[in-house]
């Protein structure tokens, strides 16, 4: 089966399921833009990621080529609502793919950028091919109180509207994003959830977890953490939909019932940190107790998460949150919210607790419960490193393979209605 998959680059983790796919025997091609291509706004590759590892690749320039002189009538009418991305220009890039690569079936790494012209294309008959949509959260959730997603009221909600006819195969990442595909009217029978994967090697994981003990010695060590301090972890870019500012608000709470409790606060000092959590942090006169990090990177993520005996993820508003599946795959269990898509994984294997989203007492109370609590941090790390397992590169692939062949029978076959 020849699969054509569009823009992997949405997100940083797509290069792994696209290798995944080919070891499972399908041949892979992509269409990604890239802006400020030397020669021509149009480039043909035979490798996507680095040479020789065979996935046919088509560049374009997204600001260049003749084309746009033909499109830029309709591209200026839907430019608002496209957030400033010419539609039918990359309906006429994707349609020169498809012609090139002549793929069985077209996946489109989320459910916006590239989703909405394939799904054009397909509704205005230039395009066969079933096609398979992801969805990863910002390009369907609205939740203005985190500021991320899209506001459904004007015409990019009707765009996306619009472009759920020509959708084959709906590919939600978790439960929560169905939920919001099944309330904008789609079928449950075309919906098929299939988390993101983890795009760390297991053996990275595993090694890790085998030395979990001393590399929780030697971040502590290297931090100014007492041994045996309760510890909880926090994992983020630090933005105002991560919510640090409700842990913030939890944690002298927190302070007070454990004395000797610390809190390592991991990612970038962003402006939200800056000026809307440690002035939270200084109010509540426990600042002392909290260590920041700074931005971390590679294998120095997983040994933080491990040095932690629990992970807190404190996000408004979130399609899944790969950072508890990460901290689960340290053997470091997760309070969670109920904003997150990992929420159903956390609340069906018990890999720790969801609360309430924005609400600092719940998320405080169930932190000091769980950190009281050795033999129930200890059931929830068992259980945090088994829901792990669902999101391994491997398991993934498979999933989404399956749901790629289904799309090509002719029982999938959505009947497009003009």
């Amino acid at each position: 089966m020849r699969i054509l998959y569009l823009h992997p680059n949405s997100w940083t983790g797509e290069k792994p399921i696209l290798t995944a796919l080919r070891e499972l025997g399908q041949e892979v091609c992509v269409l990604e833009e890239r802006r400020g291509l030397a020669s021509h706004p149009w480039m043909k590759s035979d490798h996507f990621a680095q040479p020789g590892d065979g996935i046919d690749t088509c560049w374009h320039d997204p600001g260049r080529g003749r084309e746009k002189l033909l499109t830029w009538p309709l591209d200026r009418m839907f430019k608002r609502g496209f957030e400033g991305r010419n539609l039918v220009h990359r309906m006429w890039m994707v349609l020169r793919a498809v012609k090139y690569f002549r793929p069985d079936v077209i996946i489109c790494s989320d459910g916006f950028t590239f989703a909405l012209p394939a799904s054009f294309l397909r509704q205005l008959g230039l395009v066969r091919a079933p096609l398979v949509v992801s969805y990863i959260g910002g390009d369907i959730l609205h939740c203005p109180q985190a500021d991320v997603g899209r506001d459904r009221a004007g015409l990019t909600g009707r765009l996306i509207a619009r472009s759920y006819r020509g959708i084959d195969i709906f590919r939600p990442v978790s439960p929560l994003l169905r939920d919001v595909l099944l309330g904008d009217g789609v079928e449950d029978a075309r919906i098929r959830i299939c988390p993101s994967h983890l795009a760390v090697p297991a053996a990275v994981f595993e090694k890790v977890r085998a030395n979990k003990a001393a590399i929780r010695r030697q971040v502590r060590e290297r931090r100014g953490i007492p041994q045996d301090a309760p510890l909880v972890v926090t994992l983020s870019a630090n933005s105002k939909g991560k919510a640090p500012h409700i842990m913030a608000e939890a944690w002298p709470a927190i302070a007070r019932a454990l004395p000797g409790a610390r809190w390592l606060l991991c990612g970038p000092e962003s402006d939200w940190l800056r000026e809307r959590v440690l002035p939270l942090i200084d109010q509540g006169g426990a600042g002392a107790r909290v260590i920041r990090t700074g931005q971390l990177d590679g294998e120095a993520v997983f040994e933080h998460l491990a040095a932690g005996d629990l992970h807190v993820n404190p996000t408004l508003c979130e399609g899944l949150n790969m950072v508890t599946v990460e901290a689960g795959a340290t053997g470091t269990p997760t309070i969670t919210t109920s904003g997150t898509g990992i929420a159903a994984w956390v609340a069906r294997f018990r890999a720790g607790m969801v609360v309430p989203a924005g609400e600092g007492g719940p998320l405080a109370d169930a932190i000091i419960d769980a950190l009281l609590k050795p033999s129930l941090l200890a059931e929830w790390s068992a259980a945090a490193t088994a829901m792990s397992d669902e999101f391994a590169l491997e398991r993934v692939a498979r999933d989404l393979l399956q749901i790629l062949q289904s799309a090509t029978s002719s029982s999938a076959l959505h009947k497009i209605k003009p």
